[in-house]
């Protein structure tokens, strides 16, 4: 096993994978097994990338490090644009995610006062609720005990997800 590095504190990747299963960040950090590029992670990744002239923007904090697919100026804010190219029945996790982008890039870049989320050609303006930000930032302290400890987080398997995980074959509670 690998010693346990914070992985720069948190990075909302992991965010959106604990939402997903808390097993699978800590299965990332302790273990060191990331999953390798899939076909349509690639296809994503190309049909995510913004018009000429923008791109992504890499913001490092004392929480966190972060890859934001696009920040875009509009009436003198700063927005984050985290985009998926394809649609999801339950886009909680990519929720998740951006708003853990939109609390690391707050820190580091001015103006930024809103989030967007493009999931499928979709657009979702965020409301970053005392809420939502707060049901965050709960996540990333659970996220954050989970990756200290050495042992898995508890979950309870679900089928209908676990027979398709890629990280299965590393998972204790298989």
């Amino acid at each position: 096993m690998l010693d346990y590095k914070p992985l720069d504190r948190i990075n909302p990747t992991l965010v959106r994978q604990y939402v997903y299963c808390p097993v699978i960040p800590w299965i990332v950090a302790r273990l060191g097994v990331v999953e390798p590029p899939t076909d349509s992670m690639m296809l994503g990744r190309e049909s995510a990338k913004p018009p000429e002239g923008r791109g992504q923007v890499y913001v490092r904090t004392r929480r966190g490090a972060v890859v934001i697919d696009e920040v875009v100026e509009e009436g003198g804010l700063r927005v984050i644009v985290e985009k998926k190219a394809y649609r999801s029945r339950n886009a909680s996790r990519y929720t998740a995610q951006v708003v853990a982008s939109y609390l690391l890039a707050r820190e580091a870049l001015q103006g930024v006062r809103r989030a967007r989320l493009v999931v499928g050609g979709e657009v979702r303006e965020l409301e970053l609720s005392g809420d939502l930000v707060g049901d965050v930032e709960k996540i990333v302290e659970l996220l954050e005990r989970a990756l200290g400890s050495d042992k898995p987080p508890q979950t309870r398997p679900e089928p209908a997800k676990c027979t398709s995980c890629w990280y299965r074959r590393f998972c204790p509670h298989h």
